[in-house]
């Protein structure tokens, strides 16, 4: 009895940790702020990108956030910048991406 309670237990905390993990790479861009540095996720496409907040130390490092609008209605001058926009489920906004440069 008290093996099965504790496989059911491991199996539920792998659950909560695999689920959580997720649920945090879902929403690196929503977490972005000005200053945060961003890379491509492995499967990065042009239309719907896999934006990641990594360190600006990282080598993975290729974007910088210049500006972080509210709304999808996008705005950013794009001679200098690359746009993100996530609209839809929860809050809709813009990011303005400078290319980073170590």
């Amino acid at each position: 009895m008290t093996k099965t309670i504790k496989n059911v237990a491991l199996i539920v905390v792998g659950l909560i940790v695999i689920g959580g993990g997720w649920i945090a790479s879902r929403d690196d861009a929503q977490a972005a702020e000005v200053g945060s540095c961003m890379s491509l996720g492995d499967a990065s496409s042009s239309t719907d990108p896999d934006l990641e907040v990594v360190d600006c130390g990282d080598s993975k490092a290729k974007y910088k956030v210049a500006e972080k609008k509210d709304g999808a209605t996008g705005g950013c001058d794009r001679t200098k910048y690359s746009e993100y926009t996530q609209s839809g489920d929860g809050d809709s906004f813009t990011l303005c991406l400078e290319d980073y440069k170590k």
